[in-house]
């Protein structure tokens, strides 16, 4: 039966499930964005505490931090321990540890208020901590006896770290949905160009039918280039972008739990799949009329 409209099917819904887990991975984005961005004007305004002149420094090892890769430069924040223990504080009156009380309160209040929060983590907040800033600065917040100033230092290096991965998904979010878009109004019009030749092969003599099978040739050779195209896009999209699992891909990350991994290239196939049927019911009615 030939197929007149362009209703839904395989190849839609792939992509429109894609643009719905963007939806939703945006918005999760730029809510943490700005929770990160809260929490450090927050951090900016906790006094530190300083360390008595008694053994090494409690921060030893913080200064060589190492920035976005979410670890410091070196593990020598345990052994700092015990010269933390026996610090001064900031000002007078300032109960020891308070600084680090105040540096949780302010993370749990912000970073770990986003809403998605218990759906997407549920971590407590030395493992949000490490996960995020490294182990070294998360023994630092966690057991240490004082926020001092290296502590601030690394923290807010690491809280900067953290916005700017945020605004880097944003932005392959962005490139993202662009890639669907294209992809969906191109698939759009073979779609279309298909309805039109599948309605023309019964009433069709050899000489219509064969240019009707010309025109299916041309139309594999376009989803050829949008898949190609696609793949170009997930390869820029590995170059650019770090996520946490150096395994998975930016599809992979957006859409292992819709109904397609990579939704064009299913789409994609699924058209494909249409064109290989009409393309045999072409030649089916060539074959008759000869």
């Amino acid at each position: 039966m030939a197929t007149t409209t362009d209703g839904p099917d395989e190849s839609r819904t792939a992509i429109d499930g894609a643009r719905e887990a963007i939806r939703v991975e945006r918005r999760r984005t730029v809510d943490e964005r700005e929770a990160f961005r809260a929490f450090r004007g927050r951090v900016e305004s906790i006094p530190t505490e300083t360390v008595t002149p008694v053994g090494s420094p409690a921060t030893a090892g913080l200064g060589d931090h190492a920035g976005p890769s979410g670890t410091a430069g070196n593990s020598d924040v345990p052994a700092a321990a015990g010269a933390a223990a026996g610090a001064g504080v900031g000002g007078p009156g300032t109960p020891p540890g308070s600084g680090l009380v105040a540096v949780r309160d302010a993370y749990a209040e912000t970073v770990m208020s986003v809403p998605h929060y218990e759906d997407e983590y549920d971590d407590t907040y030395e493992r949000s901590v490490a996960a995020e800033f490294g182990p070294e600065l998360a023994y630092a917040l966690t057991r240490t006896a004082g926020f001092h100033p290296e502590y601030e230092r690394a923290l807010l290096d690491e809280v900067d770290a953290a916005m700017e991965e945020r605004e880097q998904l944003i932005e392959r979010l962005r490139i993202e949905t662009e890639s669907l878009d294209r992809a969906g109004s191109r698939l759009a019009a073979v779609r279309r160009e298909i309805a039109s030749l599948d309605a023309a092969v019964p009433e069709g003599g050899f000489g219509a039918l064969d240019a009707c099978r010309a025109r299916a040739g041309v139309l594999v050779e376009d989803c050829d280039r949008i898949a190609a195209r696609r793949q170009r896009v997930i390869a820029e999209h590995a170059r650019e972008l770090r996520l946490d699992d150096a395994a998975v891909d930016l599809p992979t990350y957006l859409y292992q739990d819709r109904s397609a991994t990579y939704p064009v290239l299913a789409a994609v196939g699924s058209v494909g799949s249409r064109l290989d049927d009409l393309t045999r019911r072409i030649e089916r009615a060539m074959a008759r009329t000869e």
